[in-house]
């Protein structure tokens, strides 16, 4: 069920396999490596013995801050506007700008659209579907797959995201790994009131991106089981264990790891449980995950089909 597999290509070049697809690692193995894949393209840097590390998504960036030089990006719109202005349109700004410093700017309808997104995209737990409270007809390893294969084909969630499952027909059961998206494309500003009541667009804390990471992560999990009970009728119980990649501190290498694994039973998914906090129905659960205070989600080992009763 779970294939992870790294092939060394050459000194420095690693293929990594697995079933969500492949990617390249290139690097010494220690102190920084670059990841491309289907996620993207990763810069990975630490100093070896400090654990003192990050990562930098590379793509995304090239393409903000140089879109001017290749014509795309943010960096290009705002090359093609007009270089030269007349002497009434440099007036007229300079009063708009005097007008500003004396009214607090408020944030434009599209960041405003985007606040949104990236609020539906962390409270994904609300777009959960109802669950039948039992099971119904004997589970079919070969029609549960083709039915999972061909909701996540049309599912339209507001997040990437990718599953392996397994199906153990005996246990009535749905063993799903859930390939997470990492934190670093996580949503990194919030809206914010001022004392006056002017709305604000602010970066978010460190504190505050882990707990929005958390609540997105169990989140995704308990949409995917919802969904996964919704169209495998036979099932009584959907295992979801759930990794990210991080970065070995040794090697550099990244690496699959676990944070979590819930069993997920038709019974809990009473009337209007979409309203918890995602963290709380899953802990609620018979559950396996360890987050510490500073909000980082430490690596667990994952229900295995033999631990569910």
């Amino acid at each position: 069920m779970r294939f992870r597999k790294s092939i060394k290509i050459t000194k420095g070049v690693k293929l990594n396999l697995s079933k969500t697809g492949a990617s390249f690692t290139v690097g010494p193995g220690k102190g920084v490596s670059l990841n491309v894949g289907n996620k993207g393209a990763y810069l990975n840097w630490s100093i070896p013995g400090t654990g003192v590390y990050d990562r930098v998504r590379l793509d995304t960036l090239l393409k903000d801050k140089l879109g001017s030089v290749f014509g795309f990006g943010k960096a290009a719109a705002e090359e093609e506007e007009p270089k030269k202005e007349t002497k009434a349109k440099t007036a007229s700004r300079k009063s708009t700008a005097s007008k500003a410093k004396k009214e607090p700017a408020r944030p434009s309808d599209e960041e405003m659209n985007a606040i949104a997104q990236e609020i539906a995209l962390i409270n994904i737990h609300q777009q959960a579907v109802d669950v039948a409270k039992k099971a119904e007809g004997t589970l079919e390893s070969a029609k549960a797959e083709q039915a999972l294969e061909d909701w996540l084909a049309q599912s339209e969630a507001p997040i990437e995201f990718a599953i392996q499952t397994e199906v153990v027909e005996e246990k009535s059961l749905v063993m799903i790994d859930l390939d997470l998206p990492e934190i670093e494309d996580m949503p990194q500003n919030a809206l914010s009131e001022l004392a006056d009541g002017t709305v604000k667009i602010k970066k978010k804390t460190k504190k505050q991106q882990y707990e929005d990471y958390r609540t997105c992560v169990f989140g995704l999990g308990e949409y995917v089981a919802s969904h996964a009970f919704a169209v495998v009728p036979q099932a009584k119980k959907i295992a979801v264990s759930a990794y990210t990649q991080r970065r070995d501190e040794k090697t550099g290498d990244l690496l699959d790891v676990f944070i979590y694994s819930v069993v997920f039973e038709r019974s809990a998914f009473k009337k209007n449980y979409q309203e918890k906090d995602p963290y709380d129905f899953c802990g609620g659960l018979k559950s396996r995950f360890y987050v510490l205070a500073s909000g980082v989600m430490k690596e667990i080992a994952p229900f295995e089909a033999a631990d569910i009763e």
